[in-house]
């Protein structure tokens, strides 16, 4: 039976000594009684150089108050703590042998655990600490992060206009063909609003592209301000922009495209030392269960765009059966 007993101390001393987990115990002085080989490894420093010794004496850059605190708290209240490498990236500076290259990572990134321990003979209690390396984990969450922020840049050139950060013609085109088939199976109601830049092409010939290119971004971030969470603004190209509303039948629509008017009339866009006013046209279309396709109704914004810019321009025409319908309007003098 002692044989059997000392087999098993021996064992599990064997298992302890070569896991690849670090362990190491200390008692009530902060004096180091266990160092087993992973410690070794890692830090240098074998075990019959260190058994004895403080811990804090052998390793300065410990953070001494703060690692007492847990020492003495784990001795109280005789029960374990655990410190994530997400609170503290590490508790000794191993250098880590990771076998995953290109990232700069120092030292090894650990999971330290405190665990009570009574010794029987004296009462005393030791505290026996575990380091687990968590580098590998570490620079996996890192490429991880890594390549969700490609995707995101990839997301945002694949999906959107470069000067005026606005969606692009293809993604909004998208959603309203969307936005159409949902509206053709379940009734819903939605409205596209088309509209571009009256005169756009005597802002650029008269003070240049880069004053045009400013005017743009201006009326882009003054649309946009006025817009729900849920519409979708786009670039459809060069001066024209379009808006999807979903939830939003003609007459709401023509109000807001109404009120978009009245503000792109009233801004001023500031050039080095000129001041750029434009005014816009615009076209609305409400869904219909007859329209066959999404680009049958954006073809149908355009017809009421084009009636608002050949009746005099800065103005609202909305989209009927009927014919186009030119709404109340303020024509540039």
């Amino acid at each position: 039976m002692n044989t059997m007993i000392i087999d098993n101390i021996e064992t599990m001393h064997n298992i302890v000594e070569n896991i690849n987990i670090g362990v190491t115990i200390l008692d009530e002085q902060n004096r180091v009684l266990f160092w087993n080989s992973f410690m070794a490894r890692h830090s240098g420093i074998p075990s019959s150089d260190l058994v004895g010794k403080n811990i804090f004496e052998t390793f300065s850059y410990l953070p001494m108050q703060w690692m007492e605190l847990k020492l003495r708290s784990v001795r109280l209240i005789k029960n374990y703590s655990f410190v994530s490498w997400t609170q503290k990236p590490y508790l000794f500076r191993f250098s880590h042998s990771s076998m995953m290259k290109g990232e700069s990572i120092e030292f090894m990134h650990q999971n330290c655990t405190f665990i009570p321990i009574k010794n029987p003979a004296t009462g005393e209690i030791y505290v026996c600490i575990t380091i687990q390396d968590m580098t590998d984990v570490v620079i996996s969450h890192m490429k991880l992060k890594e390549i969700n922020d490609i995707n995101k840049t990839l997301e945002l050139m694949t999906n959107h206009d470069n000067l005026t950060s606005l969606y692009n013609r293809v993604y909004v085109e998208k959603q309203i063909d969307f936005e159409f088939n949902k509206a053709k199976r379940y009734g819903n109601i939605f409205s596209v609003i088309f509209f571009d830049i009256d005169r756009f092409k005597d802002v650029n010939d008269t003070h240049g592209h880069l004053a045009g290119d400013e005017v743009l971004k201006n009326l882009a971030e003054k649309i946009k301000s006025q817009l729900r969470s849920s519409d979708i603004m786009g670039r459809y190209g060069g001066e024209e922009f379009i808006l999807l509303l979903p939830e939003t039948n003609l007459e709401n629509a023509s109000s807001l495209s109404q009120r978009l008017r009245i503000s792109i009339e009233k801004m001023v866009t500031s050039y080095h030392d000129i001041k750029i006013m434009v005014t816009i046209s615009l076209g609305v279309v409400q869904f219909r269960p007859d329209i066959k396709n999404y680009l049958q109704m954006i073809h149908e914004a355009d017809i009421a765009l084009y009636h608002s810019k050949k009746n005099g321009r800065n103005a609202v025409t909305q989209y009927k059966l009927t014919g186009c319908r030119l709404m109340n309007c303020s024509l540039p003098g």
